[in-house]
């Protein structure tokens, strides 16, 4: 199996030209005269934004912001800026390189009314907090070796998420959830793939990208690999994370667990 660098830059190439032709999937270019505050927000706007909100959002938000596998939006803490202007933007144009897309087909006065709802549910919501021992979480986290595959702070593994900033994403359910059963919502940056070669041998990792020649991943050693598919006998795509269950703690630790992951914020920890 060999590294196909010429391939890659190939495949980057066409990504960029695909991007290129369907502008409708890029951000698009802000208003010059962007306000600084949502100038729609009459409680007809707010309850359109509140639609909007439930069915293109609250999937991954949560109906109410508390987060799930998106991040939390009714603590009032946005990582991103919490102005009207700072929130249009980040809905309008999605986060780069995160699950986080762009609404580039709603229209701008739509986006708005989103806006003023987020910052509803930011005024009246409540942040979570566990019920669990953050520092006694923290020891949990060390002795059962998360940080051979998870990062904090740049310390640790690359074969799992980085939870540097994970308590201000996460909601305390999604937490727990990812621990007992990580299995149960993948991130789509975690996808395993497993390939097997005309030899036999099998490689998993992390499924990266793939197009109709190739496919790449990121081994269990933070390697990256890349395959010609003419060379494979066979992909599969398990419906399972790397990640170990750890459903045999004790629920002590694994509240305590939860609480030191909540703490991991951009803000001072324990």
């Amino acid at each position: 199996m060999r590294t196909l660098t010429a391939l890659a830059i190939g495949w980057i190439t066409c990504v960029a030209l695909v991007s290129a032709q369907n502008p409708e999937r890029r951000p698009r270019p802000l208003p010059s005269n962007l306000p600084e505050t949502s100038p729609f927000t009459s409680a007809t706007d707010l309850e359109i934004g509140r639609k909007l909100y439930q069915g293109r959002c609250g999937h991954c938000h949560g109906q109410s912001g508390e987060g799930g596998r998106g991040a939390v939006l009714n603590a009032g803490n946005f990582r991103r800026g919490g102005s009207d202007r700072e929130l249009f933007v980040t809905i309008r144009n999605g986060i780069p390189n995160t699950e986080m897309p762009g609404a580039f087909n709603l229209p701008d006065i739509e986006i708005w009314r989103v806006v003023g709802y987020v910052q509803q549910l930011a005024r009246q919501g409540t942040a979570e907090r566990s019920a669990g021992d953050a520092v006694a979480g923290a020891m949990v986290y060390q002795k059962n070796g998360c940080a051979t595959c998870h990062r904090i702070d740049a310390a640790g593994g690359f074969i799992g998420p980085d939870l540097t900033d994970i308590g201000a994403k996460r909601a305390l359910r999604y937490l727990r959830e990812s621990i007992v059963d990580p299995s149960a919502d993948i991130p789509l940056d975690y996808r395993l793939v497993s390939v097997t070669d005309r030899r036999g041998r099998n490689v998993s990792g992390i499924h990266l990208n793939e197009d109709e020649y190739s496919i790449h991943l990121r081994d269990i050693d933070g390697n990256l690999r890349s395959f010609m598919k003419t060379e494979l006998t066979g992909i599969t795509l398990p419906r399972q994370s790397l990640m170990p269950a750890y459903a045999s703690l004790p629920p002590v630790d694994v509240e305590n667990l939860v609480a030191y992951l909540s703490s991991l914020r951009p803000a001072r920890r324990p």
